[in-house]
Protein backbone atom coordinates (compact mmCIF):
# COMPACT_ATOMS: atom_id res chain seq x y z
CA UNK A 1 0.00 0.00 0.00
CA UNK A 2 2.63 2.62 1.13
CA UNK A 3 4.60 1.91 -2.49
CA UNK A 4 1.03 2.89 -4.18
CA UNK A 5 0.81 5.89 -2.13
CA UNK A 6 4.46 7.04 -3.03
CA UNK A 7 4.12 6.29 -7.01
CA UNK A 8 0.88 8.45 -6.55
CA UNK A 9 2.79 11.47 -5.02
CA UNK A 10 5.75 10.56 -7.72
CA UNK A 11 2.93 11.74 -10.17
CA UNK A 12 1.62 14.42 -8.03
CA UNK A 13 4.85 15.99 -8.03
CA UNK A 14 5.23 15.41 -11.67
CA UNK A 15 2.22 17.36 -12.24
CA UNK A 16 3.63 20.33 -10.15
CA UNK A 17 6.99 19.99 -12.73
CA UNK A 18 4.42 20.45 -15.47
CA UNK A 19 3.41 23.84 -14.27
CA UNK A 20 6.18 25.73 -16.27
CA UNK A 21 4.95 24.56 -19.67
CA UNK A 22 1.20 24.30 -19.34
CA UNK A 23 2.34 28.60 -18.63
CA UNK A 24 3.75 28.08 -22.02
CA UNK A 25 0.29 26.50 -23.89
CA UNK A 26 -1.46 29.35 -21.86
CA UNK A 27 0.56 32.55 -23.00
CA UNK A 28 1.48 31.31 -25.95
CA UNK A 29 5.14 32.07 -25.41
CA UNK A 30 8.52 30.18 -24.85
CA UNK A 31 10.04 30.00 -21.42
CA UNK A 32 14.06 29.79 -21.65
CA UNK A 33 15.45 26.65 -21.77
CA UNK A 34 18.42 26.42 -23.48
CA UNK A 35 19.30 30.12 -23.53
CA UNK A 36 18.67 30.37 -19.43
CA UNK A 37 22.02 31.30 -17.00
CA UNK A 38 23.79 28.26 -15.90
CA UNK A 39 22.68 28.80 -12.93
CA UNK A 40 19.07 29.05 -13.69
CA UNK A 41 19.25 25.58 -15.76
CA UNK A 42 21.16 23.91 -12.70
CA UNK A 43 18.63 25.03 -10.00
CA UNK A 44 15.73 24.07 -12.44
CA UNK A 45 16.95 20.89 -13.32
CA UNK A 46 17.26 20.35 -9.06
CA UNK A 47 13.75 21.48 -8.35
CA UNK A 48 12.31 19.21 -11.41
CA UNK A 49 13.66 16.10 -10.14
CA UNK A 50 13.47 16.92 -6.37
CA UNK A 51 9.64 17.89 -6.66
CA UNK A 52 8.70 14.28 -7.32
CA UNK A 53 10.61 12.56 -5.13
CA UNK A 54 9.68 15.24 -2.04
CA UNK A 55 5.87 14.49 -3.10
CA UNK A 56 6.70 10.68 -3.31
CA UNK A 57 8.47 10.52 0.24
CA UNK A 58 5.63 12.88 1.71
CA UNK A 59 2.60 10.74 0.69
CA UNK A 60 4.50 7.91 2.43
CA UNK A 61 4.78 9.32 5.53
CA UNK A 62 1.56 11.54 5.53
CA UNK A 63 -1.39 9.12 4.65
CA UNK A 64 -3.35 7.77 7.56
CA UNK A 65 -2.00 10.90 9.79
CA UNK A 66 -4.09 12.87 12.15
CA UNK A 67 -2.79 15.94 9.79
CA UNK A 68 -2.40 14.72 6.73
CA UNK A 69 -4.64 16.80 4.85
CA UNK A 70 -3.75 19.88 6.83
CA UNK A 71 0.09 18.74 5.52
CA UNK A 72 -0.57 17.68 2.08
CA UNK A 73 -2.66 21.38 1.36
CA UNK A 74 0.10 23.04 2.77
CA UNK A 75 2.54 21.09 0.15
CA UNK A 76 1.00 21.63 -2.39
CA UNK A 77 0.91 25.26 -1.57
CA UNK A 78 4.21 25.59 -1.04
CA UNK A 79 4.64 23.21 -4.62
CA UNK A 80 2.74 26.10 -6.46
CA UNK A 81 4.68 28.67 -5.15
CA UNK A 82 8.07 27.64 -6.06
CA UNK A 83 7.48 26.16 -9.12
CA UNK A 84 5.80 29.78 -10.00
CA UNK A 85 8.43 31.51 -9.12
CA UNK A 86 10.73 29.19 -11.20
CA UNK A 87 8.52 29.90 -13.89
CA UNK A 88 8.62 33.65 -13.41
CA UNK A 89 12.71 33.42 -13.42
CA UNK A 90 12.45 31.13 -16.48
CA UNK A 91 10.10 33.77 -18.46
CA UNK A 92 12.05 36.88 -17.38
CA UNK A 93 15.35 35.37 -18.98
CA UNK A 94 14.26 34.69 -22.23
CA UNK A 95 12.35 37.77 -22.12
CA UNK A 96 13.96 41.09 -20.62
Amino acid sequence: MVKKIAVLGLLVGIAFDMLPHAFEVVAKTNICRESCSNLLKIVSIVIYATLPIAWGTLLGIVIGKHHATRIVCISALFSLFIMAVLTWFLYKQQHP
